[in-house]
Parts: C-alpha cells; sequence; structure tokens
C-alpha cells in the first residue's frame, strides 16, 4: 500500500501550457499565493498543433503544477479564468505512488 492510499489523499500534476514565461509564472504565484498547489515547473518547449483549422509551429512554456486532487477544482475554475489561451489545455494527471516526504510536503503546504 503506497502513502497516497494510507492517508486516504489523492494527489495530482495538473498540465498546461502558456504563450509566455511571465504569463506562466504569474499565474502559478497567485495558485502557490492560494494555497492551491504547491510548486510548478515551467519548460519552454515548441508546439507543433492544428487550431481553428490552421497548422501552428510556436514556443511555449508547459507548466506541470503539482497538488492534491482535493484542490483540482479551484485549479480548474482559476486557470480557466485567467489564462491568456482561448482554449487552454488543462488535464489532471493522477501520482499512483511516490514516496512519502513528497506527500508530506504537499500537505504541509496547501489548506
Amino acid at each position: 500500500m503506497d502513502q497516497n492510499e494510507k492517508s486516504g489523499m489523492s494527489y495530482i500534476f495538473i498540465y498546461t501550457t502558456f504563450p509566455t514565461k511571465k504569463s506562466a509564472k504569474k499565474i502559478t504565484k497567485k495558485l502557490i499565493k492560494r494555497r492551491e498547489i504547491v510548486c510548478a515547473n515551467i519548460r519552454k518547449h515548441t508546439a507543433v498543433y492544428v487550431y481553428g483549422g490552421k497548422n501552428y509551429d510556436e514556443k511555449e512554456f508547459g507548466c506541470i503544477f503539482k497538488t492534491r486532487e482535493d484542490k483540482w477544482t479551484a485549479v480548474q475554475s482559476f486557470v480557466l479564468k485567467k489564462h491568456p489561451y482561448e482554449t487552454p489545455v488543462l488535464m489532471k494527471v493522477q501520482i499512483d505512488d511516490s514516496n512519502a516526504g513528497f506527500w508530506n510536503w504537499i500537505d504541509e503546504n496547501l489548506d
């Protein structure tokens, strides 16, 4: 039985992307201040995609938020209201297992 099962809590990553590092950091800092996430990993990458019938090849910033399942609705709502993209990707990824210290760190830093 992993720590996740023992504590009764469910932990998640939330993945989204932003057009600029500035926009990614702005939303990340607000989510941390609101105690809805504990961390975000922000990385620059190239996105090749289709939108509105057009093909795109652009730089953007991928963001992985670390949090608990019980914060998903609040994070989702906040990001969808504040995100600069009309239709941002916002995916919840369940964490199946990790070390106890990781779970504890999340719990100590969220409301």
